[in-house]
């Protein structure tokens, strides 16, 4: 068990990535606090987690407003008393060329994907350099790595959550806090599925990955087996390109 009685925070849990990070860190021990804009995705999923027999709390939340994730990190708290390892995995994407991306895009897309993260990081970062542990995985995406033409704003964001994370991981891996990014490429989930860029980024011998991959990565991150291993980007994909 890698990550027995651990706590984890995990942001879009509902589906895709996320839900397969829940699953892979009940597996393995973890007591999971799950949060997502749907509630009947999210509730679904700790229903399986609970059928691991792990605890779970399944909260309906927009990390994109500081004041649900304030409530999300408080009812974690209360329940669990710690965090010891927070997941920010929660995005959303406006795939459109930069010419159509209106300001509501920039700042719906920026508002997820980053300063969802710094809100996360916010709430939960004061307390584990309270214990001086911690561990914090941030998924970023190719699209941050190498900007994705059609996709402006979901790759300046992303592009943001490295740099954000190469930032703290060297402020705080003093005080015991890791601090790691996962750049996926293109990952089997619900919302590549519904891209009008798939073709694109599948063309040529790319393949799409699972999302247990991402879980498999997140999973060394979370645990021992990574040591003392922080400020480093994980990319998962099968080709040299987004």
């Amino acid at each position: 068990m890698l990550l027995q009685d651990k706590v984890a925070l995990i942001t879009g849990a509902g589906r895709g990535i996320g839900k397969a990070i829940a699953l892979a860190f009940a597996a393995e021990g973890a007591d999971l606090v799950l949060c997502s804009r749907t509630a009947s995705q999210v509730r679904a999923v700790g229903d399986e987690v609970r059928g691991c027999g792990r605890r779970c709390l399944a909260l309906a939340a927009d990390v994109g407003r500081a004041e649900d994730v304030e409530r999300v990190v408080a009812e974690a708290l209360r329940e669990f008393g710690r965090i010891d390892v927070l997941v920010n995995n929660a995005g959303i994407s406006r795939d459109k060329p930069f010419v159509d991306t209106s300001l509501t895009d920039w700042h719906d897309t920026l508002a997820v994907n980053l300063y969802g993260v710094v809100y996360c990081l916010q709430a939960v970062l004061p307390g584990m350099l309270a214990r001086g542990s911690g561990s914090i995985i941030n998924i970023a995406s190719g699209a941050g790595q190498r900007g994705l033409p059609g996709n402006s704003a979901y790759s300046a964001a992303k592009a943001g959550v490295i740099a954000l994370s190469h930032a703290l991981a060297d402020e705080v891996g003093a005080q015991g806090v890791r601090v790691n990014v996962i750049s996926p490429g293109p990952i089997k989930t619900e919302m590549l599925a519904a891209s009008p860029l798939q073709g694109f980024l599948l063309k040529g011998n790319v393949k799409l990955l699972p999302a247990e991959d991402v879980a498999g990565a997140a999973l060394f991150l979370a645990s021992d087996l990574s040591g003392g291993m922080s400020s480093q980007v994980l990319t998962i994909r099968n080709t040299n390109r987004w």
